[in-house]
């Protein structure tokens, strides 16, 4: 049995759209991907603010017991300052680190948003597609 034009044609045209629309889907998941990238990008620069921050507040502060220190006249003197900045060392690394783990969190979120909307508007054209 050979096929008519007008068959061959409708399978062409029917070929032709789903290519087209493979191709823009593939586009739009590369672009949610590029957005998720970019967020995840400016996150990083973030997360390397905070860590920066960090490492600059327990610089000054070791900075000022030494300084502490080294007028002490007594063993007291040498030790209250040592004891109170461990202390402080402690608390104030347990709230930054609860600062960066919500920020990691929330760079996590927001940078799969992208890929979790290009992936559900996928799964519809595609069952969209599959119905016709």
């Amino acid at each position: 049995m050979q096929m008519s034009n007008e068959q061959m044609g409708k399978i062409s045209e029917t070929m032709m759209q789903a290519y087209t629309e493979m191709n823009s889907m593939m586009h739009d998941t590369m672009n949610a991907a590029l957005q998720s990238m970019s967020i995840m990008t400016k996150g990083c620069g973030d997360l390397c603010d905070s860590m920066s921050s960090l490492m600059q507040k327990s610089m000054e502060q070791s900075m000022k017991v030494s300084q502490t220190m080294m007028s002490g006249t007594s063993v007291g003197d040498l030790m209250n300052p040592q004891n109170n900045m461990m202390k402080s060392s402690f608390d104030n690394l347990m709230g930054e680190m609860t600062n960066i783990s919500q920020l990691s969190t929330r760079i996590a979120q927001e940078a799969a948003e992208p890929m979790k909307k290009q992936m559900t508007e996928t799964m519809s054209k595609m069952s969209k597609m599959k119905a016709a």
